[in-house]
């Protein structure tokens, strides 16, 4: 009975081993529908760059939710763009996405945090009018113009000691700022607001240096 049930056991293992390296190695594509363009599909094909993994992009609303982003794999679907993105990151562990150890990880959902609700919620609310997609309340955008600013700061603060956001190496930390950042550096962001952060500068350029990025995002200006 022992033996049996160790077969099994080395058996379901070996199928799991064996299905990680089959999608890691990119011979079974997963799809995403999403935005092709959107700043959090972003996120989740640069992982995708990193850990090796093939994923087709389509346009449309995921069979989970009727809303997108989902990422279609052969064991199920997974929706909404952060855990698409933690997802695809821990695909790989060697890679090193999620960090080297717990607390690197620990560290990387803290900024992952940061960058969702200080970073990017302020940063919609100033870019989203200028894009066309609601009417801009000069109220908000004041506001919105603020709280940027302190988290640039925070950012830039953390940056003068730290060429990445965590370790040393890109993670989804710094994946999931770089790309959060993108459209207000392209519309709203300009020199004389970058200047103050010239380690958070350097660090984005390097970011974007990267050819896991730049496959993704293009040139930004």
């Amino acid at each position: 009975i022992f033996k049996a049930e160790r077969l099994v056991f080395v058996s379901a293992w070996s199928s799991r081993v064996l299905t990680w390296w089959s999608l890691a190695s990119g011979k079974m594509p997963m799809k995403l529908y999403a935005h092709p363009d959107n700043y959090k599909t972003h996120k989740a094909l640069i992982a995708a760059k990193y850990v090796g993994l093939e994923v087709e992009t389509q346009a449309g609303a995921g069979a989970a939710t009727g809303k997108i982003p989902v990422l279609e794999t052969d064991q199920g679907c997974i929706f909404s763009s952060t855990a698409i993105a933690r997802y695809i990151s821990r695909i790989s562990r060697p890679v090193g996405l999620y960090g080297q150890n717990l607390i690197e990880g620990g560290m990387i959902d803290s900024w992952l945090e940061f960058c969702t609700h200080e970073l990017e919620v302020p940063l919609c609310t100033w870019v989203l009018p200028v894009m066309g997609v609601f009417p801009e309340v000069a109220e908000a955008t004041a506001e919105a113009k603020k709280d940027v600013k302190r988290a640039l700061e925070v950012l830039n603060n953390h940056l003068l000691a730290n060429t990445y956001m965590v370790g040393h190496q890109i993670t989804l930390a710094d994946i999931s700022v770089c790309c959060a950042l993108v459209d207000g550096m392209k519309l709203v962001l300009d020199a004389d607001f970058r200047a103050p952060f010239g380690n958070l500068m350097r660090w984005f350029e390097l970011c974007l240096a990267q050819p896991e990025f730049s496959s993704v995002m293009g040139k930004v200006a």
